[in-house]
């Protein structure tokens, strides 16, 4: 009878320790998918702080980054017409813009610029198209445009930083900003009238 019990007593214990270590297993279980799901909820939390914190400006819910690719926050500058006025691309937000690098020693801007002239006649009163010449100085662009009668705003970049800040590496080069500051079509080389008015069309939608 007492080997019977001493035998009951140990399956008794044997059964207590199964079913504490079950239950330990269990809360560990429980523990390590709960810190799981907090680590991924905190990371994702993270990534979204993160993303909002992007160098750009707020448009609908999203931060644009700054740069110099389609898609991208145009890089703000300011700079003096021939007139002496100084024009500040972020003032210019709700409007179209165009920003074309150009310099009078470049024969195929040469070629550009009265195409550019045309199409700037027939939508001037939903674009502002600038004219940015780069490196020269004001009464080297005042001699080239005389008696030419274009009637879009030339710009002085004569130390070539906004160039430089834009990346341009070769010229004429458009940029083609839609109303919110964004870059939405890039044109490397000349233009005729008819893919001036197809790059348009990008921020024009």
């Amino acid at each position: 009878m007492k080997n019977n019990r001493f035998k009951d007593i140990k399956i008794s214990g044997k059964k207590r320790k199964n079913i504490k270590l079950v239950a330990s297993i269990a809360i560990i279980l429980i523990l390590g998918i709960s810190i799981y799901f907090l680590n991924s909820y905190v990371m994702s939390n993270q990534s979204k702080s993160n993303s909002q914190n992007v160098s750009g400006v707020n448009t609908a819910d999203e931060k644009i980054q700054v740069g110099t690719e389609k898609g991208d926050l145009a890089p703000d500058f300011s700079l003096k017409d021939i007139n002496g006025n100084t024009m500040t691309l972020s003032k210019l937000r709700g409007k179209k813009v165009i920003l074309n690098f150009w310099a009078t020693t470049c024969p195929y801007c040469k070629i550009e610029m009265p195409e550019l002239n045309k199409f700037y006649q027939n939508h001037k009163k939903d674009v502002v198209l600038l004219a940015i010449d780069i490196g020269e100085e004001k009464s080297t662009v005042e001699n080239y445009l005389e008696g030419k009668g274009y009637g879009f705003t030339i710009l002085l970049d004569s130390d070539a930083k906004t160039a430089i800040n834009y990346k341009v590496q070769f010229i004429p080069m458009s940029f083609f900003i839609d109303e919110k500051g964004i870059i939405r079509s890039i044109s490397n080389g000349a233009m005729t009238y008819d893919e001036i008015e197809e790059y348009y069309q990008t921020i024009s939608q």
